[in-house]
């Protein structure tokens, strides 16, 4: 083994494990002096320990991003009902301000309506039978042991529920997605940890399933879907559905965003309807994107979901008493335990939220739809006045 390998026997600490990784670093590195060069990336705020057991591997330091503030937005829910701050990591100058102008609109026309619905983390196994009669007959053996396969798959956590689950049948193979709920974690991990529990001590041991040469395939089949886009999950949902709403004032339109109702609602039918239409895009949005990756790294939330999460449609009517705005957004895995939302930071800025109460994972999906709903309103503003190149000229140079 190379004496530069990362690999080393078992250390009795992490801290240890970092300054060894560190050192050989250095040895390899060219026109590097000393620890100095590298001060910025070798420097922790977080237990190492910790980190290195759950949340890394291979672990020499930390990124820093800066975190900026939106708000407050006054959202009006049976999860979140008061005005609340959005806590932002992003380096694209004019975003933070582009979303605090939008919670500005948001609140001075009287808050933004939100719906949140809890869905479920979804895992989709692959089985394969002898041939496709026998993959019919384990959908029927499936759903008559739903029982057995919920006392299971709950074994594994005091905090997973098994809620359902739908199979699909593709020649000789059983696609089976799988929905949990996770309570206030994301809970991915706790539905693989079941789902491959289920097949080593259940459902491998069945004499019939024997029988029928049924083989656990792969563990995830893409039916889930995880961080990936995909129809199933725009249709069906996943973690959290939130629906984000507000009505406009004509002279608040005028006022705060230098835009007419007719000229705003004309901008999204040709940007977001027919742009999106002519892309091949399901997703009809100006940015989802933007303000879930910034709002998810600030949180804690695993980055990679902003693939499925930035799924989803702003809906723009003309009425009398103004312009209605709308954003739904069907997929958001997200939680409050778990993964990264232990962080000392990401969860100092989970406090900002409520502006230091405690927030449940209903109540951050809450802020999210509305903070998107923010980045929509202003965002699309912009294009409509032609300002948005200027703003990030002003802001982002």
């Amino acid at each position: 083994m190379s004496r530069h390998s990362l690999r080393f026997p078992a250390e009795k600490d992490e801290q240890t494990r970092v300054k060894k990784r560190r050192t050989l670093l250095l040895e390899k590195s060219q026109d590097v002096n000393s620890m100095k060069d590298f001060q910025e990336l070798f420097s922790m705020n977080f237990s190492p320990e910790i980190v290195g057991q759950k949340n890394i591997e291979n672990l020499i330091g930390s990124i820093s991003l800066p975190v900026g503030i939106a708000g407050p937005v006054k959202v009006i829910s049976d999860a979140l009902n008061e005005e609340i701050f959005l806590p932002m990591a992003t380096t694209e100058g004019a975003l933070v301000a582009s979303y605090n102008r939008g919670c500005k609109v948001i609140t001075q026309a009287g808050g933004a309506q939100v719906f949140v619905k809890k869905i479920g983390i979804t895992r989709a196994p692959v089985f394969s039978c002898k041939d496709g009669g026998t993959a019919r007959k384990l959908v029927v053996w499936l759903e008559k042991n739903q029982a057995k396969l919920a006392q299971v798959t709950e074994s594994t956590s005091k905090h997973l529920k098994l809620l359902s689950f739908t199979c699909w049948v593709r020649g000789k193979y059983v696609f089976v997605r799988f929905v949990f709920d996770p309570d206030q974690a994301m809970g991915m991990n706790m539905a693989s940890i079941a789902l491959q529990y289920l097949w080593d001590e259940f459902l491998s041991k069945q004499t019939l399933l024997k029988k029928w040469q049924v083989e656990l395939t792969s563990l995830s089949s893409n039916a889930c879907a995880d961080k990936k886009d995909s129809e199933i999950n725009q249709l069906l949902g996943r973690g959290y559905a939130v629906q984000a709403e507000v009505v406009i004032p004509h002279a608040k339109l005028k006022k705060l965003l230098k835009v007419a109702a007719e000229d705003f609602f004309h901008t999204h039918v040709v940007k977001n309807l027919h742009g999106s239409s002519l892309a091949g895009s399901s997703s009809q949005n100006m940015h989802f994107a933007n303000g879930l990756a910034a709002l998810f790294l600030a949180t804690g939330q695993d980055p990679a979901h902003v693939t499925e999460a930035s799924q989803g449609s702003t809906i723009v009517e003309l009425q009398p008493k103004g312009l209605y705005v709308c954003v739904n957004l069907p997929d958001l895995p997200l939680g409050v335990v778990g993964g990264g939302t232990w962080l000392p930071a990401q969860t100092q800025a989970r406090k900002l939220v409520r502006s230091g109460k405690t927030l449940s994972s209903q109540q951050l999906a809450a802020a999210i739809g509305v903070g998107v709903l923010a980045g929509e309103i202003s965002g699309i503003a912009a294009l409509t006045n032609h300002s948005l190149a200027g703003a990030h000229l002003k802001l982002a140079r």
